[in-house]
């Protein structure tokens, strides 16, 4: 049972729909990253601490014993269930629901935590995805986009002067790292899932699209990641933990992809946007 599946349990069930068969992947996955999650939370003493009143997460990470990335991590995957929240002063407190979840997950975890899916290849996408992106962006001019399949692009790019890296092609690792970018470009649009050993793929990915984008030009990223050192999704509504005052601790890349990289370029918080089914826990953020 997943954290969102005991969240469902306690009474706070959501209304059921299809999902196509890459929603459903990712949601698996999801799934399992939320549930481990919650699991070393209720075991690490996480939820014990909280349940006492709100906390500053750099001494909640000293009190249960983590490095506080890891405790951020922790949070940021039971934050994108719900399951805490961020106050306006840095603190963290759990959710009204959150006990009841608590004891039913700790009943479902006593045979241990699930095992992890298999190795998910990026991109899992369809053809919806790319309808969502381009509702999200508005796209016109001239698109560089990393990633993805033929399905997304021709969705996503239709109508626009579209240069296309798939992630597959020869060509792909060199687009990744800055090279051989047109100029005067409308926007760019990297679709990869990068973990926190990629910061160099990051800042030049950054970088390029700095020198290659005119004033006015809009840069996205659309992430996933289920990397060894994560423990649950990143999601839109953690934002907030990358801004608050974390003690001079900076934003670790599992909380946002993009760290502190991502502040001083002047993002904006994610796009509000109705996501196909099951892709609303990828994380979206653009600047322009």
């Amino acid at each position: 049972m997943t954290a969102i599946e005991m969240t469902a349990a306690a009474g706070t069930a959501a209304p059921k729909r299809p999902m196509s068969g890459a929603a459903a992947g990712l949601d698996a996955a999801l799934g399992w990253a939320a549930t481990r999650a919650l699991a070393e939370a209720i075991r690490g003493g996480t939820f014990e601490r909280l349940a006492a009143g709100r906390a500053d997460p750099t001494e909640l990470a000293a009190a249960v014993g983590l490095p506080v990335d890891r405790l951020l991590a922790q949070l940021a995957a039971l934050g994108a269930q719900g399951l805490v929240q961020l106050e306006e002063d840095g603190r963290v407190q759990l959710a009204d629901h959150a006990g009841e979840v608590a004891r039913a997950a700790a009943v479902v975890l006593g045979g241990g935590v699930p095992a992890a899916p298999p190795r998910l290849d990026w991109p899992i996408l369809d053809p919806a995805l790319g309808t969502w992106a381009a509702a999200a962006l508005a796209p016109a001019g001239r698109w560089l986009v990393l990633g993805g399949d033929a399905g997304f692009v021709r969705s996503f790019g239709e109508g626009l002067d579209l240069s296309h890296q798939a992630e597959d092609a020869a060509e792909f690792g060199a687009a990744l790292a800055g090279e051989d970018w047109p100029v005067g470009l409308d926007g760019v649009l990297i679709l990869r899932g990068l973990g926190r050993s990629a910061k160099t793929a990051i800042s030049a990915v950054i970088e390029a699209a700095e020198e290659a984008l005119h004033p006015g030009g809009c840069f996205a990223c659309l992430d996933l990641v289920l990397d060894d050192d994560y423990a649950g999704p990143r999601h839109a509504g953690l934002w907030a933990f990358a801004q608050a005052d974390l003690g001079g601790e900076a934003p670790p890349l599992t909380l946002n992809f993009l760290g502190l990289r991502l502040a001083e370029l002047c993002f904006t918080p994610p796009v509000a946007a109705e996501a196909p089914d099951g892709v609303h826990r990828l994380i979206w953020s653009r600047r322009d």
